[in-house]
């Protein structure tokens, strides 16, 4: 039975990610289909305009406008308004007296099949039905500053490059930090290799664009840097992700990062703050850095704790994962900026290829905090539970048990500049997760995200309106998606981006049809 469920979703995801995602608000592709008499008539759904940019108007990735005519054959008092979406089979509903209707906090990008039912009597009667497939506009984003090249991009911390990563603090955080960003990064600095931190300087607003887009870095004076000599887990620091912890849980920043050591195995650490939310300094000794061997070993100032292992070690061991990489932690949720250490909270990490599981070299692991411990999803074959070439993935919650994850597709090499030696990430998409669809309805389990062959390609557009070419978006690398307002109306999408031959520096994309 779970075979032919799970089949099912997979030919359905397949069918849907060959469509083509609306740009505009005229473009949503609406099919009625045969209605069963006595019905409404003129049944249609149309895209919601949520802007216009360039003289091209831009439907919502969220919402569509569903209207019809009223039956001739019966006298209804009301409407009942269902929807499906054709990926996962989930539904929607919902009863009004009008005869239109826009439904909001649906998937973009994606197939719906919607159903209007007059209703004539208490329970409504299903003879009175009528259905119209339409499908919802895809994500746009607009790149932050001028003209239609990377020059023109706003560097949203001076020194910005990759591995970077930005949290939210609320506005019920203590002062100075309330409604502030802070972000961890790999600065341009040689002599700072590793993560530096760069915060806002005023409380993130909707109204203005510098509160969450203007960076103040921190890089030399706070940290992790590379150790000149290498410590037992740390000769490298990579991707950091600080993830503000529950008064219970004391209070502070914990900072996830990527380690390599000396034996080129890469796994997931993590360190506490010891200045509280501030989140600058994450040595108990004398340092506001962490940089020396001695810092990083055992009974060190900034001595780490493994959060996720490789095959073989003696703290934290998971099979078949030579290396685990970049990651990141669904967290925080629109409603608590902190996270106050819950079974069921998920992780994503980047893997690489695991033999007999997977050919490809991206992929990401998929692991569950229950408690005490992050603990890596098995299949029953034994191999890791994988999204399987996905590069960067990062999370976004929506609300309840409903998120959705962007992620670059690294199989699609389509406009890679065959001579530059920085990554190329190929197209940059997005999937859906609903914790209510399988198993336990209060977490979100690797069986509720949908499969990466429902991926919606995202459309990214420069400064002056353009859309950027396959060349463009490809080399959109590391990235961070936040709702800085913790509305989700306002969504930024942080980058590392180059063109293939300049170093790659930090912008920022906002969302221009949520």
């Amino acid at each position: 039975m779970a075979t032919r469920r799970a089949a099912g979703i997979a030919c359905r995801a397949m069918c849907v990610s060959t469509l083509v995602a609306c740009s505009s608000a005229s473009d949503v592709t609406t099919t009625p289909l045969t209605p069963t008499s006595p019905s409404v008539t003129g049944l249609a759904a149309s895209s919601v305009t949520a802007t216009t940019i360039a003289g091209t108007a831009y439907g919502s990735s969220t919402r569509l406008r569903v209207t019809w005519t009223p039956p001739s054959a019966i006298t209804a008092s009301s409407y009942a308004v269902r929807w499906t979406d054709q990926v996962t089979n989930t539904t929607g509903s919902t009863t009004t007296t009008a005869t239109a209707i826009t439904l909001t906090d649906l998937k973009a990008a994606t197939l719906y099949t919607i159903t209007v039912i007059a209703c004539s009597a208490v329970p409504c009667p299903e003879v009175t039905s009528a259905s119209v497939a339409a499908t919802t506009p895809g994500e746009v984003w607009m790149l932050q500053g001028t003209g239609a090249s990377v020059a023109g991009l706003t560097r949203i911390v001076p020194d910005g490059n990759v591995k970077l990563h930005v949290s939210r603090y609320g506005i019920d955080a203590p002062a100075p930090l309330a409604g502030r960003l802070v972000m961890y990064y790999g600065p341009l600095q040689a002599n700072a290799k590793g993560l530096a931190v760069g915060v806002t300087t005023t409380a993130a607003t909707a109204a203005t664009s510098a509160s969450y887009l203007s960076f103040t870095s921190h890089a030399g004076t706070s940290g992790l840097l590379f150790p000149a000599t290498a410590s037992a887990l740390v000769k490298s620091v990579n991707t950091g992700q600080g993830v503000p912890l529950t008064a219970a849980m004391g209070g502070k920043i914990r900072l996830f990062f990527e380690a390599g050591d000396n034996a080129n195995k890469t796994r997931i650490l993590s360190v506490d703050s010891q200045d509280g939310y501030l989140g600058l300094d994450f040595n108990s000794g004398p340092s506001t850095t962490c940089s020396t061997a001695a810092d990083y070993s055992t009974g060190g100032g900034c001595a780490p704790t493994v959060v996720i292992g490789v095959e073989g070690d003696a703290v934290a061991p998971n099979a078949r994962i030579a290396n685990a990489r970049q990651h990141k932690i669904i967290y925080p949720t629109q409603t608590d900026w902190r996270w106050d250490g819950a079974p069921g909270t998920p992780m994503v990490f980047t893997t690489d290829a695991v033999a007999s599981c997977t050919t490809f070299q991206q992929n990401h692991g998929y692991a569950v905090w229950n408690g005490s411990a992050w603990v890596v999803q098995y299949d029953a074959s034994g191999c890791p539970k994988l999204f399987k070439s996905v590069q960067a993935a990062h999370p976004l919650h929506l609300g309840g048990v409903r998120y959705k994850l962007y992620y670059g597709d690294p199989s699609d090499a389509t406009g890679k500049v065959s001579t530059s030696p920085l990554p190329f990430l190929g197209p940059k998409k997005l999937i859906y997760a609903d914790g209510a669809f399988t198993g336990d309805k209060t977490r979100v389990d690797f069986e509720d995200w949908e499969g990466v062959t429902a991926g919606r390609v995202l459309t990214f557009l420069w400064p002056d309106g353009t859309a950027l070419n396959a060349t463009a978006r490809g080399y959109i690398d590391d990235f961070s998606i936040v709702a800085p307002t913790a509305d989700l109306a306002l969504q930024v999408f942080y980058v590392a981006i180059t063109d293939g031959s300049v170093v790659p520096f930090s912008a920022a994309a906002i969302l221009i049809n949520p």
